[in-house]
């Protein structure tokens, strides 16, 4: 009579268990799936580096400039010349090529800053 009257709450007691058990078990496999996720884009921009280093092309794309949903300009640097080209959806057209190694706007005018500078100080102009 004595194991009658336990057996129900035995089985709840068991029951309640076999919940919390379960309940365990999906929270880690959610904090396994949480943590598993960056570690694979860790790995595949690390494989992707890797792939880079491997295929050093010869082509640079220095600058992308979209003019709507299709159309865009493009500097690209093949062995050291620049090019300046029109990529459509229907077409890649060559606009413009500049001399390799050219310097930059900025750096001219450095260039030319320096250059009035020192003018200024050997006639001795002040301002």
């Amino acid at each position: 009579m004595f194991s009658m009257a336990f057996s129900p709450l035995y089985a709840a007691g068991m029951q309640e268990v076999s919940v919390a058990s379960s309940i365990w078990k999906v929270v880690i496999s959610l904090i396994f799936v949480i943590a598993f996720i960056p570690a694979c884009l860790w790995l595949m921009k690390r494989f992707q580096f890797a792939q880079m280093k491997l295929g050093q092309s010869e082509i640079k794309i220095i600058n992308v400039q979209s003019l709507g949903t299709k159309e865009k300009l493009m500097l690209v640097e093949v062995e050291g010349e620049r090019l300046l080209i029109g990529v459509t959806s229907q077409s890649i057209t060559h606009l413009k090529s500049f001399a390799p190694k050219a310097k930059s706007f900025a750096s001219v005018m450095d260039e030319v800053d320096k250059e009035n500078t020192a003018d200024n100080k050997s006639t001795g102009d002040s301002q």
